[in-house]
C-alpha cells in the first residue's frame, strides 16, 4: 500500500475519532443547555443566533473555495503562489466577515427588533444576544483560511484534535450558565459561546502560522487569484442555495399536502439522513486534498484512482450504517422517540438511499471543484435540483401518498450523478464514465444489496428486540466485510492488513 494510501485511511480514523466524540458531547450538551436555559430562552438564542447563521450563508461556499485553492498550489509545489493564494484567501474572509457585521448591524438588527416574536422583557437580553452571536460568526468566518491550510496540508490530527477542543469549551459554556443564576442566563451563555469562538479561531491561527510557512503573512494577495476565488464562491453558491431551496421547500410541500403532522416527520428525516451521512462524509473528507492535488500535479492516473476509490470505500461505508437502520428502521425511532409521527419510518428509509447518492454526487463534485470550472455543476445540478420542487408537488397531488417525495429525490439524486459524471468527462476526458458506475457504484451498490438481503433474512427469524438489533447488525457488517474483502480490496490492501494484523 502506497504511503499516500496509508495517509488516507490514517487522516480517516482521525476524523472518525472526531465525529464520535463530537456528536456525543455535542448531543448531550443541547439537552443540558435547553434544561438549564428553559424553552423560552433556548428559543431565543436559537431564533437570533439563526439570524446570523442566516446572514452568514457564503462562509461555507468560501470554505470550500479556500481548501480547493490551497490544495491545488500545494499540488503545484510553488511556495509563492502558495502564500498569494492564503493571503488572498485571508483578506475574502476579511472582506466577507465585514459585510456580515454590516448586514447584521443593519438588516438583521432591524428583524430582530421588528419583526422577531420576543417577550418585551427579554427585548434586551435577545439584543446582547444578538450581539455576541455575531462575534461568535466573525471568529468562525476568520477561522476558515487557517482551518483549510490543516485540512489541505492533511493534518487530520490536529484538525480532530481542534474540532473536540470546540466541542468541550461549548459543553463548558453549558456547564457555566449556573454561574449566571443571579443575573441572566442567557446572555452569560451567550457570552460563553462567543469566547470559545474566539478562542478556536485563535488556536486554529496559532496552530497554522507555526507549521505552514504560508500562513505566516497575509499581505502578498493576488489580484488574479482574488477573481478566481471570487468566481469560483459566485457560481458554487448558486449551486448550494438550490441544494438548501430544495432540501427547505421539501418541508413546504409536505405542509401544503399534510400540515404539521408531516413536517416533524421530515424534519427527523432530515437528522437522520445527515447523520448517516456525515459519518460516510468523514472518508470522502480524506481523500479530497489529494484528489485536488494530484489535478495540480497533472498526475490525472493517480487521481481518478483516488476519486474512483473514495467512491467505492465511501458507498460501501454507508451500507454498513444504512443496511441495519433500513431494516430496524422501526424499533430505532421507537428507540429515540416519544412519539413517532406518521410516515417518519418511510421517509427515513427512502432519505438514506437518497444519501447514498447525495454521498457520490459530492465525491464527483470534488474532481469538477479540483479543475476550478464549477460553472456546468452548480447551474445544471442545481437547477435540476430546483425542479424537483414542483415535480414532487404534482405527485402528491396525483398519489396523495406522502413517501412519493423521497422516493422522486432518490431517483432525481441518481439522475444527478449521472449528468454530472458527463460534466466531469467533459472536463477531464480522462475521466471513465464507465469505470467510475463500475467500480464505484454498481459494485458496491450490489454488495450492499446482497448485505440487505441477509439482514432482512435474519430479521425474520430472530425474536427479541436487542439481538434482532445486535443480529441484523453483525449480519450486516459481516456479509458486506467478507465480499468487499473477495471482490473490492486490491491485493496490495490485502497484503497489507494482514500485515498489520500479524496473519
Amino acid at each position: 500500500m502506497q504511503d499516500n494510501d496509508r495517509r488516507i485511511a490514517r487522516n480517516t480514523l482521525y476524523l472518525y475519532g472526531r465525529m464520535l466524540l463530537t456528536v456525543w458531547i455535542s448531543l448531550y450538551t443541547s439537552r443540558l443547555v435547553l434544561e438549564r436555559l428553559g424553552v423560552d430562552d433556548f428559543g431565543v438564542y436559537s431564533i437570533v443566533g439563526g439570524i446570523v447563521t442566516i446572514l452568514s450563508f457564503l462562509n461555507g461556499t468560501m470554505t470550500s473555495a479556500s481548501s480547493r485553492f490551497i490544495s491545488y498550489e500545494l499540488g503545484r509545489a510553488d511556495m509563492e503562489r502558495l502564500k498569494r493564494t492564503f493571503a488572498s484567501s485571508f483578506k475574502v474572509h476579511a472582506a466577507l466577515a465585514l459585510i456580515v457585521l454590516l448586514l447584521a448591524e443593519t438588516a438583521g438588527l432591524w428583524y430582530v427588533n421588528t419583526r422577531l416574536v420576543i417577550a418585551p422583557e427579554r427585548m434586551g437580553a435577545a439584543n446582547a444576544t444578538y450581539q455576541l452571536s455575531i462575534l461568535a460568526a466573525m471568529a468562525s468566518i476568520i477561522q476558515v483560511p487557517y482551518s483549510a491550510a490543516i485540512l489541505s496540508h492533511e493534518r487530520m490530527d490536529a484538525y480532530a484534535v481542534i474540532a473536540i477542543i470546540n466541542v468541550v469549551l461549548k459543553f463548558f459554556a453549558a456547564l457555566g450558565i449556573v454561574f449566571f443564576a443571579s443575573s441572566d442566563t442567557l446572555v452569560g451563555y451567550a457570552a460563553l459561546m462567543a469566547a470559545a469562538a474566539a478562542a478556536v479561531c485563535g488556536i486554529y491561527m496559532v496552530y497554522a502560522r507555526r507549521n505552514f510557512a504560508e500562513c505566516r503573512s497575509v499581505r502578498c494577495s493576488d489580484k488574479a487569484t482574488l477573481r478566481a476565488m471570487l468566481g469560483f464562491c459566485g457560481w458554487d453558491a448558486y449551486g448550494n442555495l438550490c441544494f438548501t431551496t430544495r432540501s427547505q421547500g421539501t418541508n413546504v410541500v409536505l405542509n401544503l399536502f399534510g400540515g404539521t403532522a408531516l413536517n416533524a416527520a421530515g424534519g427527523l428525516t432530515m437528522t437522520v439522513t445527515g447523520t448517516f451521512t456525515s459519518f460516510a462524509g468523514t472518508m470522502v473528507s480524506a481523500f479530497r486534498p489529494q484528489i485536488v492535488k494530484e489535478y495540480a500535479a497533472m498526475c490525472y492516473d493517480r487521481m481518478l484512482s483516488l476519486l474512483y476509490n473514495a467512491a467505492c470505500y465511501s458507498l460501501l461505508l454507508m451500507g454498513v450504517l444504512i443496511v441495519p437502520a433500513i431494516v430496524e428502521m422501526h424499533t430505532l425511532l421507537g428507540l429515540w422517540l416519544v412519539d413517532i409521527p406518521p410516515y417518519t419510518a418511510a421517509f427515513c428509509r427512502l432519505g438514506l438511499i437518497a444519501g447514498c447518492g447525495e454521498l457520490l454526487n459530492t465525491v464527483v463534485a470534488i474532481g469538477i471543484h479540483a479543475t476550478g470550472r464549477v460553472f456546468r455543476i452548480s447551474f445544471i445540478s442545481g437547477t435540476l435540483y430546483l425542479l424537483e420542487l414542483p415535480a414532487m408537488w404534482w405527485l402528491l397531488r396525483a398519489t396523495d401518498m406522502p413517501p412519493v417525495v423521497y422516493a422522486l429525490h432518490a431517483c432525481a439524486v441518481t439522475g444527478i450523478l449521472f449528468v454530472n459524471t458527463l460534466i466531469l468527462r467533459r472536463q477531464l476526458p480522462a475521466f471513465a464514465i464507465g469505470r467510475f458506475w463500475w467500480r464505484g457504484v454498481l459494485r458496491p451498490s450490489c454488495l450492499i444489496a446482497l448485505s440487505l438481503a441477509a439482514a432482512m433474512a435474519i430479521a425474520a427469524i430472530v425474536p427479541g428486540m436487542w439481538l434482532r438489533l445486535v443480529a441484523v447488525g453483525v449480519t450486516a457488517a459481516t456479509v458486506l466485510g467478507a465480499t468487499s474483502w473477495m471482490f473490492i480490496f486490491p491485493a496490495d490492501a490485502k497484503a497489507a492488513i494482514r500485515n498489520k494484523l500479524r496473519l
